[in-house]
Parts: C-alpha cells; sequence; structure tokens
C-alpha cells in the first residue's frame, strides 16, 4: 500500500495499486498523475525534474503521461508552506509574521464598491 498527500488539498491518500494517468484525489478530484504529486520534482533541478532521461513536461499542475512518474508526497510542495520559509526569515530579523490571506478575499477588497 502507498501513502502519499494530495498536493492539491493536502488530503491523506493510501493507493493499492498503481496511480494511473486519469486517478484523482478522492477529496478534492485533482489529477494525482502529475509533476507536483510525483518523487522526482525538483524546482531547483533541470525542467524541474531530477530524473535526467525524462521528457520536459511545461503543465506541472496538469495530468501527463510521463512514463517515468513515481507517487511521492505533495503535500510538502503547497503553496501556503512559502508563509512558513517567510515567517522564519521575518524572525530571525525580528520582524512581524507573514499573514497569509485568502485570495479571494484579497479581490473582494480591490474590487469592493466605495
Amino acid at each position: 500500500m502507498v501513502k502519499t498527500t494530495c498536493y492539491g488539498c493536502g488530503a491523506e491518500l493510501a493507493f493499492d495499486g498503481p496511480i494511473g494517468r486519469r486517478t484523482t484525489c478522492p477529496e478534492c478530484d485533482a489529477d494525482l498523475h502529475r509533476c507536483l504529486n510525483c518523487r522526482h520534482y525538483d524546482e531547483a533541478a533541470g525542467n524541474q525534474c531530477r530524473e535526467p532521461h525524462a521528457e520536459r513536461i511545461v503543465d506541472k499542475e496538469g495530468s501527463n503521461a510521463c512514463d517515468l512518474y513515481q507517487l511521492g508526497d505533495g503535500a510538502p510542495r503547497r503553496r501556503h508552506r512559502s508563509d512558513d520559509a517567510r515567517n522564519r526569515l521575518a524572525a530571525l530579523f525580528g520582524d512581524a509574521p507573514v499573514q497569509s490571506e485568502d485570495p479571494r478575499d484579497a479581490l473582494e477588497r480591490l474590487f469592493k464598491k466605495r
């Protein structure tokens, strides 16, 4: 049994068989066979993949047909993790922690009628 975390919603998942190209998360219905859930994905590597023989995939969030895909843990790559790094950096210099804001709230505030 393979256990992982969905990049899209952070749900804990467990699978008995292989992850097919059309397999989706039962919680958020996001594609699981995508670069952001692959164990080879690395933003710092060339083509953002540690596998040297992998073909270049432009859309890292969408489902793809990469033959070298191996299910990894997508949770550490979730976008909200960048707030943790910023908060640690702010604490290092004695600044206040960064408050994350829901993008929908920011849009409503931006287009709010006055």
